[in-house]
């Protein structure tokens, strides 16, 4: 393996490190706006500020799925233009 697949496949791993990552924080944050959203249909959230609060979760929810659908994009270039560097030469 030369240096530059070795560069090329080490940049895959790390992006995909990253992207489950950013996968398992939106999926932590998910749970946390439902039960927050469920908690204000029942009732039971008093708080006022619990929509700001909301809010700010749906963003970093949403910055976390860019992040990882950007990461994913990058991995299948990568893998792409590996792919063509092997085989089609």
């Amino acid at each position: 393996m030369n240096d530059n697949q070795r560069t090329t496949t080490q940049r895959i791993t790390d992006l995909e490190g990253a992207a489950q990552k950013a996968r398992l924080e939106a999926i932590q944050i998910a749970a946390k706006i439902i039960s927050k959203e469920n908690a204000l249909l029942a009732g039971t959230a008093a708080k006022p500020n619990r929509n700001d609060e909301l809010a700010a979760l749906r963003t970093r929810y949403a910055v976390l799925v860019k992040t990882a659908d950007e990461a994913q994009m990058l991995i299948d270039k990568l893998q792409a233009d590996d792919h063509d560097t092997k085989y089609h030469r």
